[in-house]
């Protein structure tokens, strides 16, 4: 990340319980508005995830009325429109970080109690699984101020929801409630007020306790089935096959079978 001036002594906490990583953005008074901060505490956050081992889940949440908040104004003046060469040193950032939620091995749970916005709502999106409250809301708010999408967003949406329904949703800026959302496929369960992490941590715990190879090769594969032929996936999914066969967690769970005992997966 490049040198940039730290408003807050932190924007988000990072907590470990058993095989599950909990990933905080705790910064309220802010409205959890993406930072050069927050970019560069969130992406250090789920690098530190991905590396670690022991951590097999990932949950992303917020605190606060706004969970997932969008830009900061400061960081679009002073760099989307200062210069191109500025835009693009932010957006670089913000892009590295989100292509993580999609490349890193664990698969991470997106939760939401109140509202997501902007490129907050964007990076929510952006996780393999959205688990929000029945008061949770989304909005695509750029047009309001000249703006296209950021944080990925049109990708996103346009995979979850479909063109034109995307379309519809950035050009509007359209509020998007919790049983719309899981309507237009953005959301995979509603729980009521308050109960969205508790849900979050269950399922959490139900992936953590199966193969971290077969939980990384559904998602890997499943987020490069829009790049391919049918020709290359079945190539590709070969691949994959091939590789868990061969894995250590593919050879307990043969042992554990032959020894008639429930298989203890080490994850290579």
């Amino acid at each position: 990340m490049y040198d940039y001036t730290r408003e807050y002594d932190h924007v988000l906490t990072y907590e470990v319980d058993g095989h599950v990583a909990t990933i905080t953005l705790d910064c309220p008074q802010n409205w959890n508005r993406i930072s050069e901060q927050y970019v560069d505490e969130l992406t250090a956050a789920l690098e530190k995830a991905s590396w670690d081992t022991e951590v097999r889940a990932v949950i992303l949440t917020g605190v606060g009325p706004v969970t997932f908040g969008a830009g900061a104004l400061s960081v679009i003046k002073s760099k989307l429109a200062h210069d191109l060469v500025s835009a693009r040193q932010v957006m670089t950032e913000i892009g590295a970080m989100v292509k993580l939620l999609y490349s890193m091995p664990k698969p991470v749970i997106g939760v939401a109690e109140g509202a997501c916005m902007g490129g907050g709502a964007n990076l929510l999106l952006s996780t393999d699984v959205v688990i929000v409250g029945a008061k949770a809301t989304f909005q695509e708010v750029f047009v309001d101020f000249a703006l296209s999408p950021d944080t990925g967003g049109l990708w996103a949406l346009q995979r979850l929801v479909g063109p034109m329904q995307a379309k519809v949703l950035a050009m509007t800026g359209e509020v998007v409630d919790a049983a719309r959302a899981e309507e237009l496929g953005m959301v995979y369960q509603i729980t009521e007020e308050g109960g969205a992490l508790e849900a979050a941590r269950a399922l959490a715990e139900v992936i953590a306790s199966k193969s971290p190879v077969g939980v990384n090769h559904v998602k890997q594969l499943s987020n490069r089935l829009h790049d391919l032929t049918l020709d290359t996936y079945f190539q590709v999914e070969a691949d994959y096959l091939s590789m868990g066969a061969l894995s250590q967690d593919f050879k307990e769970v043969v042992t554990a079978a032959a020894q008639k005992r429930q298989p203890v997966f080490v994850g290579y």
